[in-house]
């Protein structure tokens, strides 16, 4: 039976490590390897912290670069984080967007708790018991806190300023590389591990906002983590670049480019997952028309642009079919619900 490729192929069901990956590619070290070491013969969902640090762990033995966890963090992109990194990057402002990857910390690949709290103008990540991972502390707060300045530096579209690092062990050999990688002061022999920033870029506006496309990746994130989300890592790989292509229609093609398969293996391997990418095209861009429905005044033009379809008659024969009603009668019952309860509020 076909399978996904995360067998062999590190993907976005690791949220985040494919940078790790890629990196390690690079250096001639195939993912194969990286799953072998590590002890996994395949990765499935959101990883659990013991498959985390076993691949981390796994990384550091069969690199013997000092750049190579920070370097490898800097290639992340929002795209490796899969619907949490279009969570994060359609939000209003950083703030919300920084609020929301909080959180659900443990979508971003986080092995440490973390806390956030503001002292003024500064903000501040604290990362609570690190050393509890021992000789691995070096390596996950280098690759961790590289790979997040590079997706916080992605999602503003400029350089996120960070003020000072604050890390708890000695100044490696390569130390001179951290000030490289974060820009900003960096402590090493401190008490507590911490990331200062400047709590003004918390009221900056996110570029790519999208208030309903947000609410979309948000409510796909809240399933995953609550479990209620059962798609294979393929679907919620394909689920993530259809929601980060809203606006035009993502095509099969594009898609197993992206994940390196050929269209024919996608469609095989859909379909022995018991979907289809049509299926799965049409829940996602149902999903984005029922939010514009009922959360805008927008006309069914333009909610059918937005949802990739070139003219709205396409739209409303694709929405009948998803739902049974036309956008109009959707729309329709949604507000008449609505008035109901509260005018049953407003009863009692």
């Amino acid at each position: 039976m076909p399978r996904h490729p995360i067998s062999s192929r590190v993907g976005n069901a690791a949220y985040g490590l494919q940078a790790l990956s890629d990196a390690l590619s690079d250096r001639g070290i195939s993912d194969r390897r990286l799953l072998q070491l590590s002890q996994l013969r395949s990765l499935t969902g959101v990883l659990t912290q013991t498959q985390r640090l076993a691949l981390l762990r796994a990384a550091s033995a069969l690199s013997d670069d000092p750049e190579m966890a920070l370097e490898a963090g800097s290639r992340q992109r929002i795209s490796h984080f899969g619907v949490y990194g279009y969570a994060l990057a359609t939000s209003s402002t950083m703030g919300q967007a920084i609020d929301f990857g909080r959180e659900h910390m443990e979508l971003a690949g986080a092995v440490l708790r973390i806390t956030y709290h503001r002292d003024g103008d500064v903000a501040i990540f604290r990362s609570h018991n690190p050393r509890s991972l021992g000789k691995l502390l070096p390596f996950v707060a280098e690759f961790w806190r590289s790979s997040m300045v590079a997706l916080m530096s992605e999602i503003l579209e400029a350089p996120f300023p960070s003020l000072a690092m604050y890390f708890p062990y000695p100044a490696p050999g390569h130390a001179q590389l951290y000030r490289k990688y974060f820009d900003c002061p960096v402590h090493f022999d401190a008490e507590l591990m911490e990331w200062h920033f400047d709590a003004r870029v918390l009221e900056a506006p996110c570029p790519n906002a999208n208030v309903l496309t947000a609410n979309v990746c948000q409510d796909f994130c809240e399933r995953i983590v609550s479990g209620g989300e059962q798609g294979t890592p393929l679907q919620r790989d394909l689920r993530g670049m259809m929601l980060a292509s809203a606006g035009r229609r993502l095509k099969s093609a594009e898609a197993a480019t992206a994940l390196g398969l050929s269209q024919r293996s996608l469609f095989r391997m859909l379909a022995a997952e018991g979907t289809s990418f049509q299926q799965l095209l049409d829940e996602t861009y149902r999903s984005i028309a029922q939010e514009y429905l009922e959360n805008t005044s927008l006309a069914v033009e333009d909610i059918a642009f937005r949802c990739g379809f070139g003219d709205g008659s396409n739209f409303r024969k694709a929405f009948l079919r998803w739902t049974g009603m036309s956008p109009a009668a959707w729309r329709c019952e949604i507000s008449s619900n609505f008035a109901n309860k509260r005018e049953r509020g407003l009863a009692r």
